[in-house]
Order: C-alpha cells, then sequence, then structure tokens
C-alpha cells in the first residue's frame, strides 16, 4: 500500500485539479464581495406555500408587510411528454391559456418533472472595510449561481423588494364598422348616447358628443361607424408597440410600470394611418340635415375633420381614463400589479436571494438592492397585450382596470403537483 508524500510548493504549483469549492474575492463600488462557490450542478424542483421575508424589520417604518410575500411559489414544474409546463386551471375566466392548459386539475397528461437548475451555486459575502480587522463588517449576504435556469411560478406575488424586469408586447387588432359610443341598452349610462347602430361590430363606449355641426348638417358619434387600423400593402390589421421595458426597483413593491407606451402616438395611428396601415374611414353615417349622395359627399369631404374629432375625443378619454391629461399621454407609464405575474422562464447568471445592511449593487447586478431581503430577477417574464381596439379603449376609458394596474390578465400559474392536486 502507497503512503502520501509530502510535495514542495514548486511541485504543488505545477499541479492541476478541481475543487469542490472555490473562494475569489471581487471588489467594487467601496466594498469586497468573497464568492464561495461550488462546482456543481443542482436541479430544484420544490414548493413553497408561503415565502414570507423581511417581515416588520429595517423597512418597516415606510411600509407595512414583508420584504418578500409570495403566496404558492414552486421551483420547476410538470411537464408534458415534449417539455413544456402545464398550467393549472384558471382562478379567473379572464386569464388567457397557457401553453398546455388545464380545464380542470389533473386532465392534461403529465410526461416529467422540469428542474430549476442552477449551475455552480454560490454564497457571495459584501464586506466592508476588508482589510481591516478592526472595523471589517459583513453587510450582505446573496445566494445565487454562475447560471440559473428554468420554469418558476408564484401563485400570488403580494410584495416583491429588489429587481425585476420584463418586456410587454402592445398589440391593437383594427375593426371593422365599430361604433364609437355604445349599444342600447347592455352597456349605455343614458339614452342619449346610444348608438343608432345595433348590429355594429363592436362599440368603443365613448361618450356621445357632436363631431361638426355647420347649421345645415351635423355630425354626432352616434350617428357613424368606421374601420380603422385596416393593413395595407400586405401587411396585418395592427398597430403594435414590441418590446417594451417593465420594470420593478424597490422595496415593498406591488406594482411595475411600463414605458413606452405613448398612448397619444397609438391613438394617432388608429385614426390616421401609419406605415403598415389605413387611417381611420367611414363604413355608415347619417348626416342629419342632408340626404342621400349629397350627404355622403359631405361626410366624404369632411373626413379629416372627423378624424381630428374622433382622435381628440379618443385622447380625452384615455386621458379622464387614466387620471392624466391629453398632453401626457405619451409619457404615461401605465402600472401593472405583480399579483397578475404567475410564470417566470428564468435564464440568468445574476438571478439570486440577498439579504443586505444597507444599499448594495453586487457584481453584474445593473442596480443596486435596497436594505432587507430582496431577489433580483432580470427579463424574468413577458407581458402581452393583444386586444381588438375597442376591447381596449373601453378597457381605459370605460373602467378602473387599467390605471389600477389590470389591463389585462397573464396565465395561471405552472403545475407542479402529479395527479389533480392543485398545490403540494
Amino acid at each position: 500500500m502507497s503512503s502520501l508524500v509530502a510535495m514542495t510548493d514548486e511541485e504543488l504549483s505545477e499541479t492541476q485539479g478541481q475543487a469542490l469549492y472555490s473562494l475569489n474575492r471581487q471588489d467594487q463600488g467601496g466594498l469586497s464581495f468573497y464568492t464561495l462557490g461550488m462546482e456543481a450542478n443542482i436541479g430544484l424542483n420544490a414548493n413553497i406555500k408561503n415565502l414570507q421575508l423581511g417581515c416588520g424589520g429595517v423597512n418597516s417604518g415606510s411600509k407595512a408587510g414583508c420584504d418578500i410575500d409570495i403566496q404558492n411559489v414552486s421551483f420547476g414544474c410538470i411537464a408534458n411528454a415534449s417539455g413544456t409546463c402545464i398550467t393549472i386551471p384558471k382562478s379567473d375566466s379572464r386569464q388567457p391559456d397557457g401553453a398546455v392548459q388545464e380545464a380542470q386539475a389533473g386532465d392534461k397528461a403529465q410526461g416529467q418533472m422540469k428542474d430549476f437548475n442552477l449551475t455552480n451555486p454560490f454564497y457571495q459575502f459584501a464586506i466592508k472595510n476588508a482589510d481591516s480587522a478592526s472595523t471589517r463588517e459583513v453587510v450582505g449576504v446573496r445566494i445565487g449561481a454562475a447560471e440559473v435556469e428554468g420554469p418558476l411560478s408564484f401563485g400570488n406575488l403580494a410584495s416583491f423588494s429588489g429587481y425585476l424586469t420584463g418586456t410587454a408586447n402592445l398589440t391593437m387588432r383594427g375593426e371593422t364598422d365599430v361604433s364609437p359610443t355604445c349599444k342600447a341598452p347592455a352597456n349605455c349610462a343614458t339614452s342619449a348616447g346610444r348608438s343608432q347602430y345595433t348590429d355594429a361590430s363592436a362599440y368603443l363606449g365613448l361618450n356621445d358628443a357632436e363631431i361638426l355641426n355647420w347649421g345645415v348638417a351635423y355630425v354626432s358619434y352616434r350617428n357613424i361607424t368606421a374601420d380603422y387600423g385596416q393593413g395595407k400593402n400586405g401587411n396585418p390589421s395592427e398597430i403594435s408597440r414590441k418590446n417594451l421595458i417593465v420594470s420593478v426597483n424597490g422595496n415593498r413593491v406591488t406594482q411595475a410600470q411600463i414605458a413606452g407606451i405613448k398612448l397619444g402616438g397609438v391613438v394617432d395611428d388608429i385614426i390616421y394611418g401609419s406605415a403598415t396601415t389605413d387611417p381611420l374611414a367611414l363604413r355608415r353615417r347619417d348626416i342629419g340635415g342632408i340626404l342621400g349622395w349629397l350627404a355622403n359627399g359631405f361626410a366624404d369631404a369632411l373626413l379629416p375633420l372627423l378624424r381630428d374629432g374622433v382622435a381628440n375625443y379618443i385622447k380625452d378619454q384615455l386621458a379622464t381614463g387614466l387620471g392624466t391629461t391629453k398632453a401626457q399621454l405619451d409619457s404615461y407609464v401605465l402600472p401593472y400589479n405583480l399579483s397578475n405575474v404567475h410564470q417566470l422562464n428564468v435564464k440568468s447568471n445574476t438571478f439570486g436571494l440577498a439579504l443586505s445592511k444597507q444599499a448594495i449593487q453586487y457584481p453584474g447586478y445593473v442596480q443596486a438592492v435596497n436594505a432587507g431581503w430582496s431577489m433580483y430577477i432580470p427579463n424574468g417574464f413577458e407581458l402581452n397585450i393583444n386586444q381588438k381596439t375597442s376591447s381596449l379603449v373601453a378597457n381605459i376609458a370605460g373602467s378602473a382596470d387599467a390605471r389600477n394596474g389590470n389591463i389585462t390578465m397573464l396565465e395561471a400559474p405552472y403545475r407542479n403537483c402529479y395527479g389533480s392536486l392543485t398545490f403540494c
């Protein structure tokens, strides 16, 4: 049997090997970050009924509750045979279907478990005055990995601290034969605003008003229907805003912010046309005071003025519905409730959970996270708003949904239980 042989420093320097654990130091922002990493791949499949961190604590003076408060957290999912995560039954009929949607628990064939994978996980310690034994202080601890990838879902994200980003895609589909006002009697506050057309394809729900009144002839919103957003030169009949930034950065946040929608420009594209769509055109019209072919000619000649009237009125209604002004529509930042976010597909080298004594920008972070508990989830989700224009305008102008953070719903959480159980 051979025995161990002592090696000199020179011999050790010429020897290569791989350690299960490694330790390195990185200095930035006045702090030293010591990373204790493990050379391993961990496949995580776990459910947490209530993830509550930092309840009370240093942030309780500004906001009650917890730094992080999430119900029914699932790392990983149950997938079908092709590897697509199964979405549990909806809790709200307005939610869109998931890629593989259950109508009732357990009615979709389960083929495999899909893990939440951590490659080379680590602990990272933020040290102030690292080189001074008398004043050295640990001011932050972060748990992360060199690469994190996999499905993550939330039942209810009640409070979030840290940094969370996603993208939003807004698509408004063009329509034909749409009434600007409302349909009697279902959705009209008063009989005065009812469209005279009971068979229009959609109703924007705007209040009635005279667009033009030239004495011998007048036009009101209730007297017309219109086509808008119709594609030209082979383009689809829609107006789109792609890759809008959705962001959260702070403590105990309940809403994300969607910037760059530019709603005033959206209305202009709908009414006046764009590079890919035609301008608004009248479909049906009833010109008071003039009959027959003369009325049609009158309406066509005044179409530019009608477009101005419709555009300005829609902008006024949207601004009122959002609690802003018409001049600020293009700069309006739309709130979105985090409680609507259920499915995240994580692929990041900075995903992590941290406990910090002060605001710290950990290595790789684009923003500092505040004191207390925090999560860092970049590019975690995609918000797709794809609606008929009439539905979108009615949602914003006719209800408080948009300004209250519920412009649209998102898919229900992933299933992470076998059989008919809804949460394990």
